[in-house]
């Protein structure tokens, strides 16, 4: 501190003339010492007060991150039961259509075996008994291919079920 430069600062402000080696300067002194003192003491305080901070903050994005994290997998898990759901409902819809078109498919088929039994029926009154087995067999054939081709309708979206998880 420049007490030379200070005296003249303090005349020009107040008209008061002070030398170097005036009490006054001794009361500034012992105020600045006080002074760097309390804030020295703030800064300690204000030091531990924050102090704690990192950890806190750390500790709290560990939480939010955790909490993200299993919301994110619960909104996996929705999605998952929603597609699941989506697939067994469809698979339902698609299984009916197919008894659907298996149940139109077999009219046909139901009208041509009865012919070949009025057929056999013809044939058999007349005594031949081998066109019977010849008949019966391809009666039994058609419905045998009948049966392997609904059967192979059905189990298509029974097959894509099972790969999803559903039966």
């Amino acid at each position: 501190m420049d007490k030379s430069r200070l005296a003249i600062v303090v005349y020009k402000r107040t008209g008061f003339p002070l030398e170097p080696d005036d009490p006054a300067f001794v009361l500034v002194e012992l105020n600045r010492v006080a002074l760097e003192d309390l804030l020295d003491e703030a800064a300690r305080r204000l030091a531990e007060r924050l102090e704690p901070f990192p950890e806190r903050i750390r500790s709290s994005g560990a939480a939010v991150a955790s909490q993200v994290a299993s919301q994110a997998a619960q909104r996996v898990a929705e999605m998952l039961a929603e597609s699941r759901h989506t697939i067994a409902a469809e698979t339902e819809q698609a299984q009916r259509r197919i008894a659907e078109h298996a149940a139109k498919l077999s009219e046909p088929l139901a009208r041509e075996v009865a012919a070949a039994v009025r057929a056999a029926e013809m044939i058999s009154r007349a005594g031949t008994v081998r066109a019977q087995w010849v008949l019966a067999a391809a009666v039994i054939g058609v419905l045998l291919i009948a049966l392997g081709f609904v059967g192979g309708l059905a189990a298509g979206p029974l097959a894509t079920l099972r790969m999803f998880g559903g039966g």
